[in-house]
């Protein structure tokens, strides 16, 4: 494994926080858009988009997390890069999720000048059929972006399984969260990207994820104000920033496109800036 912090440090500030904007919605940008009221929108306006939310938020950030589509055309304010490494969708097993890997996802990151690699991995440490398979996933990834000389960004994901209640799901979200940080902090990856699991989980994620640091993503089911009431949180328990993108910039989707550029410099631009001094003045 290569020096993560020499490694990892074009994707943070001086501080050492990480302050990124995610933008690597391929399917689920498309699916963001209509949740907005936007039912048919063409590839085209998609990348005008995503040009329009990294040249307001960019500046303010300490990298951009963007699919490999949309990074010739995006330009990052000298932002550092990440570029996703997982397949769209997931295959089912037994109740659960598995994901896979895009072919020569690490060459081509490398290749448009990435400085890490980002894996989501849909991920339940108490599911037996998956667990394992998840973990031998994440190891080809890292192994992948070792040899280009990239770190590796997990996102691990709990979700419900099929046939499991909501009741059930809700009562053990927070402690799916931790576990699955717990498992996963000897993966191979280099930092975590974690769900909020509750104020009281929160605490303890620092523990479970040692020895490698966690931030804060952002989600599709909180608005910005949630965001930075958890971020609040997180920061306080040991989340070194944040990896957010909805929370931040969706609210400009349902606009039209002369819109969109004042709705983000307006509204997702000062958000993106309060959420920067939380997590600033939580290292502070």
């Amino acid at each position: 494994m290569p020096d993560t912090e020499l490694s990892l440090a074009p994707l943070t500030s001086g501080a050492g926080v990480y302050r990124i904007l995610a933008l690597d919605h391929r399917d689920a940008f498309r699916n963001a858009f209509r949740r907005a009221g936007v039912p048919d929108v063409s590839d085209e306006q998609m990348l005008e988009a995503k040009v329009r939310i990294v040249r307001a938020l960019a500046p303010l950030a300490t990298a951009v997390l963007l699919d490999p589509a949309a990074v010739p055309h995006c330009g990052r304010e000298g932002a550092g890069l990440l570029v996703p490494l997982e397949e769209q969708g997931h295959k089912k097993e037994v109740g659960g999720r598995l994901n896979r890997l895009v072919s020569g996802g690490a060459a081509r990151a490398a290749d448009l000048g990435a400085h890490a690699c980002k894996l989501l991995l849909y991920y339940r440490a108490d599911h037996v059929a998956t667990a394992d398979r998840q973990l031998e996933l994440v190891a080809r990834a890292a192994d992948a972006s070792h040899r280009h000389g990239l770190p590796l960004v997990l996102e691990p994901l709990v979700y419900p399984l099929e046939g499991e209640s909501t009741e059930r799901y809700r009562e053990s979200y927070g402690d799916l969260v931790v576990a699955g940080a717990e498992r996963l902090a000897y993966s191979g990856a280099d930092l975590l990207k974690l769900q909020f699991p509750g104020a009281e989980s929160c605490s303890l994620l620092a523990a479970a994820s040692s020895p490698l640091s966690w931030t804060l993503l952002g989600g599709s089911d909180v608005d910005g104000a949630t965001f930075a009431g958890q971020l609040e949180v997180a920061a306080r328990a040991g989340a070194v920033g944040f990896i957010a993108g909805r929370a931040i910039w969706s609210g400009a989707l349902g606009l039209p496109a002369p819109e969109q550029e004042a709705w983000l410099e307006q509204e997702a631009a000062p958000l993106f800036a309060r959420l920067c001094e939380i997590a600033d003045g939580a290292l502070r």
